[in-house]
């Protein structure tokens, strides 16, 4: 296996995995995007090289591949593809972030700088966890998840599969489970459990609305 690494997704969070992977240690070989517009720009020196097709049509096998996309349940569905495929989706971790004792990070998960996490927190496969967030003992993150940059996860929360948590948010010890595909606007204080498919905000959080759901989910 070598250290070249393709980003799937070519726009401002892909320059942050760019950066991230960088400081990690890979070599970035060029992006992909379905992005007509950004076909044979350049990033950071590299080459958007096609589209989402394009790299999936490749010979995947010991390829490294991170894909660079907000939307949970698109990253969550490439990066099982690209496992399936015989490709590698290599854990990215700043060199600054605090992980304690004890704890567990799945494959195709991305930790940006300053995050920490505490003893026995368990972080599962393509879960992405933003600059400065910090989770607490014993606290759980399922597939898939996105906790955005300044949020905090009191202990021994279970925070279901897709769930996108909004910048600067609060999850207050003694919550139990945050709902499958669920919502947390920013900056919400959540002290109750937030049950699956459901959008909270506000302080406390409160139930604003459903979550949407598209033919993906």
């Amino acid at each position: 296996m070598t250290n070249g690494l393709y980003i799937l997704g070519a726009g401002t969070y892909g320059e942050a995995i760019f950066d991230l992977a960088e400081q990690c240690g890979y070599d970035i070989l060029g992006f992909f995007d379905d992005d007509t517009n950004k076909q044979n720009e350049y990033i950071f020196g590299k080459k958007v090289l096609g589209n989402f097709s394009d790299f999936f049509e490749m010979d995947l096998d010991n390829i490294n591949a991170a894909v660079a996309i907000g939307n949970n349940n698109i990253r969550n569905k490439m990066l099982k593809d690209i496992r399936e495929k015989g490709g590698n989706t290599p854990t990215l971790i700043h060199s600054t972030v605090t992980i304690t004792k004890n704890c567990h990070v799945g494959k195709g998960v991305y930790i940006q700088p300053n995050a920490t996490l505490w003893t026995s927190v368990k972080i599962e496969n393509n879960c992405i966890v933003s600059p400065g967030v910090i989770i607490a003992h014993h606290s759980t993150l399922k597939e898939g998840v996105f906790v955005s940059q300044l949020s905090n996860v009191g202990a021994g929360i279970i925070i279901e599969e897709e769930v996108f948590v909004g910048m600067g948010s609060t999850l207050v010890t003694g919550t139990k489970k945050i709902g499958k595909k669920s919502i947390v606007g920013a900056g919400a204080v959540v002290i109750n459990d937030v049950i699956p498919f459901t959008v909270v905000a506000g302080v406390p959080a409160k139930k604003i609305r459903d979550v949407e759901i598209s033919i993906n989910n």
